[in-house]
């Protein structure tokens, strides 16, 4: 059983002048909680990823890393693969692990890959410029091929740079899917138009197999380090890896092993037929500077090609 009484709001009042104050406090009370609330609650920017990576890249401290890829047979530097990483005012570097999903997620990834690839031409153009046999490569995320876009992106910031097109090394991971083969193809037929090279990351360890190589005709694969640390111990990781390493020279695409880490790899993937690689058994990925400085140790430029680096580095400055 239950029992509802009703009265009037003007009823009650009136009945009770004293229902009138406890009102007007009672409602003051409520607004005073909701102001102080809302003064203690964090600004809307604080704490907030997203606008803090924003921020990040804005100020600069998203900087490029070089990691070095060799020629196993000749031990030659055949240049480098940039890599991000996040360089905080307090010195602290974050690794893009940390990070770059949420530029994915947040469409910041466009952003960040431009002004890394401007970065680049401006720390690393007139060393690389001056070896034109040698690579750079940037890791693109598969949206960036969804937009007609990222042709006129790469060819209007490679084209005032002292590194030529034919130098610039385009990376996709297999591990993201591809929602339209005939548009992703035909943007990278659009970039190898420019002279640029398309490599396909992570081979082996998405989820597409081999159709990312046989339909999207790119220039490169490269040998995912899970291959690379099973080579000589793990048969059916050998058998991947040749076969994989036959089906790209008979389509006369390059390979590259990642994540090598001793020279025992290195033994098993010149057997295997491979003639570049990367990893820390050369080196990790290193700080602009110290990369250039291995540059300039392993291949020496004559004394008049040096002269026009310093000028060059001067200007910059």
């Amino acid at each position: 059983m239950s029992v509802e009484i009703a009265m009037s709001r003007e009823r009650m009042i009136t009945n009770n002048p004293d229902l009138k104050w406890l009102g007007i406090f009672a409602t003051g009370a409520i607004v005073t909680i909701i102001l102080g609330f809302a003064f203690l609650l964090p600004r809307g920017d604080e704490n907030n990823p997203v606008a803090e990576l924003r921020r990040a890249l804005r100020a600069g401290e998203l900087v490029p890393y070089y990691q070095p890829v060799v020629d196993i047979r000749s031990g030659q530097l055949r240049g480098a693969e940039v890599l991000v990483r996040w360089r905080k005012p307090d010195g602290t570097l974050v690794l893009p692990g940390s990070f770059i999903p949420l530029a994915e997620s947040s469409g910041l990834i466009l952003e960040m890959t431009r002004d890394l690839m401007r970065r680049a031409c401006a720390e690393a153009g007139p060393t690389l410029g001056l070896r034109p046999g040698m690579k750079i490569a940037f890791n693109f995320a598969g949206q960036l091929f969804r937009n007609e876009s990222i042709v006129k992106d790469v060819r209007n910031i490679f084209f005032g740079s002292e590194i030529k097109l034919s130098q610039v090394v385009l990376e996709l991971t297999e591990r993201d899917p591809i929602e339209n083969f005939t548009e992703t193809r035909q943007i990278i037929a659009a970039l190898q138009g420019l002279g640029v090279r398309i490599a396909i990351d992570d081979v082996g360890t998405g989820h597409s197999g081999l159709s990312y190589m046989l339909k999207l005709g790119v220039d490169i694969i490269k040998i995912d380090k899970m291959f690379v640390d099973a080579i000589g111990t793990d048969r059916n990781s050998t058998t991947i890896v040749e076969t994989l390493v036959d089906l790209a020279h008979n389509m006369r695409m390059d390979v590259i092993a990642e994540g090598v880490e001793n020279f025992e790899q290195v033994m098993h993937l010149r057997d295997l037929g491979i003639r570049s690689a990367q990893g820390y058994v050369f080196a990790p990925p290193l700080p602009g500077s110290a990369f250039l400085q291995l540059v300039e140790a392993i291949d020496p430029l004559p004394t008049a090609a040096l002269e026009k680096l310093t000028v060059a580095r001067a200007k910059a400055a």
